[in-house]
């Protein structure tokens, strides 16, 4: 095997299925053991294969490559990453009216990755979700801890 990586497969989910999908296709799967969604192995948007294992010289192995969030070549992101922002911008669109929902729904996105805006965006974010109620201002740390990049984890006082 020459240096480079392998083909990552994936569920739609997120769920990691092979990370050696081109070398070791005999582990390839249609459809995810744990939640039955389709797999893929390429961007649905451009088609570039989904990175997965890297095989070359000095590079120590890894049991586990993790599943990327974005298209390293379109720069879109993956399904799984789309619904978990989506799944973010749900609740607080439930709990929160007009502005202050369409404000969090601006914010989600510039949370998720370490931009110049990631700092800012995470203390409003903080701000908007003091104003919702228990029940679902736990549902959204627990949303925002699962896609908040390691500095809006620090703004938010999680542990990155």
């Amino acid at each position: 095997m020459r240096e480079g990586y392998d083909v990552m497969q994936v569920c739609m989910n997120g769920h990691q299925i092979n990370s050696s999908a081109r070398s070791m296709p005999q582990f390839n799967q249609p459809f995810c053991d744990q939640c039955g969604a389709e797999t893929i192995t390429a961007c649905p948007e451009c088609r570039t294969p989904i990175p997965g294992y890297y095989y070359g010289s000095g590079v120590l192995s890894v049991s586990r490559v993790p599943v990327p969030n974005n298209c390293t070549q379109c720069g879109v992101a993956y399904p799984w990453r789309q619904a978990a922002l989506a799944s973010a911008v749900e609740i607080f669109e439930l709990e929160l009216d007009g502005q202050d929902a369409s404000d969090a729904a601006e914010l989600i996105p510039l949370i998720a990755s370490d931009n110049p805006r990631t700092e800012i965006a995470a203390l409003k974010l903080k701000r908007l979700m003091s104003r919702m109620g228990k029940p679902a201002y736990d549902i959204a740390i627990k949303v925002i801890s699962d896609l908040a990049s390691e500095t809006a984890k620090k703004t938010f006082g999680m542990k990155p």
